[in-house]
């Protein structure tokens, strides 16, 4: 059996990759189509993951068009020499295409309820749309709804564990205050009207977390953001982000994926974007996320929760009654796959509209 795998987004990496590990142990042949942008390629390499990358991220409108072009075209001519059994990409729209064009069942897992663009483009030529039950949209009949939250796929205790000696490089301990600032390039097609933390804000910013008593600034950001001498700033290497988000005192961040990350992490977050996704809406009802819509709330907000020694506590709580209450998505991931491969006799047991 073939499966033919497409990733936009680093975070489809961190998503997918237990998964496809359980599904070649199954003895199934995966071919990845990645994208070159952010930290993708690192990731995949730094997990062994071999992939054929198509496209570089653009900017402007004028560029993402260009690239989806080019992604439709190349996917079609690697999906014809390939011939996979299954296609699965997360929110792609080349290879739903490919796979409608060449009669090949297709998978998609959504978790962006606001790009609207991409689903209308997507959705129409979809086999199966699969996400969270904290998603609020609905898809109708080819929607199944998975019990979890994306970052459970790889941020489980199952899959894991916090190494303290990963913060050592960075000057930094288990015991250390410390705060995570996240920035993005806000340049995805949902962005489009919406902007973040100017460069001209990002003193004002740093001035204001190290005023609060943190002893760094761990700043992780989609490309460069200006130039920043301050001392008390270190920038992780992407494979040691998720060790710094569980040992922070604070994430503050413009992503809403990184958002999601420190949440189930249990770590207090504060999410600077005004867009709604469900499965943040879902970490609000568990006060593992406070979403703030301005710059000024945001960095009132953490000086409230730095004054406020019991916040971590609290959220490590949230988060054990959140992994009580919610499913192993991988699990799910690998069933519904195996059974769409027909490697599995069984139903997608409890996944349905």
């Amino acid at each position: 059996m073939r499966l033919l795998v497409e990733f936009s987004h680093p975070a489809q990496v961190h998503k997918f990759k237990h998964a496809l590990a359980q599904l070649r142990k199954m003895g199934v042949e995966i071919l990845i189509l990645s994208r070159d942008k952010d930290v993708m390629l690192v990731l995949l390499d730094q997990y062994e993951l071999p992939h054929l990358c198509i496209s570089r991220a653009r900017s402007g409108l004028l560029g993402n068009v260009w690239e989806l072009l080019v992604r439709e075209w190349k996917t079609l001519f690697i999906a014809m020499k390939f011939r996979p059994n299954l296609m699965l990409s997360a929110h792609s729209v080349a290879i739903t295409h490919a796979g409608w064009i060449m009669g090949i069942p297709r998978l998609v897992h959504e978790d962006t309820e606001f790009g609207h663009l991409q689903q209308k483009l997507y959705i129409p030529f979809a086999t199966r749309v699969l996400t969270s039950t904290a998603y609020y949209l609905d898809w109708g009949e080819k929607q199944l709804r998975i019990p979890s939250l994306e970052p459970l796929a790889y941020l489980h205790p199952k899959y894991f564990s916090e190494d303290p000696a990963r913060l050592k490089r960075y000057g930094l301990s288990a015991n250390s205050r410390y705060v995570v600032l996240r920035l993005i390039s806000w340049q995805a097609m949902h962005d489009r009207g919406l902007h973040g933390i100017t460069q001209s804000q990002m003193d004002t910013v740093v001035e204001t977390l190290l005023s609060l008593g943190y002893e760094k600034v761990v700043l992780s950001t989609e490309g460069e953001f200006g130039q920043m001498d301050w001392p008390e700033i270190v920038r992780p290497d992407p494979e040691d982000l998720h060790h710094l988000l569980a040992f922070a005192e604070l994430c503050f961040s413009e992503s809403i994926t990184v958002a999601g990350e420190a949440a189930v992490l249990g770590t207090p977050t504060l999410l600077v974007n005004p867009l709604r996704a469900g499965h943040t809406l879902e970490l609000e009802r568990y006060n593992l996320v406070e979403r703030c819509d301005d710059l000024d709330n945001a960095l009132s907000r953490a000086v409230e929760i730095s004054a406020d020694h019991d916040s971590k506590a609290r959220a490590l709580a949230s988060r054990s009654r959140l992994l009580e209450e919610k499913s192993d998505m991988t699990e799910a991931f690998v069933e519904i796959i195996s059974q769409e491969l027909g490697l599995q006799g069984q139903e997608c047991n409890g996944y349905g509209k």
